[in-house]
């Protein structure tokens, strides 16, 4: 049995393809940047929190992501609308 060596320019891959085509398999693959951290970035950024005497900051963290007060980002923008206005 032989081995093939195979040399591929990824330049010239890329610049074969178009923005879309590039862009439609990004998100096929799921390549994108998530916009916010999943449950167990959520979870090591607290523990190093607490870890640092941060246990306040700790414990925000996961009552945020795994206890929130609102059903969604409109409700908590209102309630903090109110809270500003109260406090003018």
């Amino acid at each position: 049995m032989g081995t093939i060596r195979v040399d591929i320019d990824t330049d010239e891959v890329l610049d074969a393809l178009s923005d879309k085509e590039i862009a439609n398999e990004f998100q096929r693959r799921r390549l994108f940047q998530k916009d916010e951290p999943d449950a167990r970035e959520v979870v090591v950024r607290a523990v190093n929190m607490i870890k640092l005497g941060r246990v306040t900051d700790g414990v925000t963290l996961l009552e945020r992501e795994f206890l929130p007060r609102w059903k969604d980002r409109a409700a908590c923008e209102e309630a903090y609308r109110l809270a500003v206005g109260r406090a003018s």
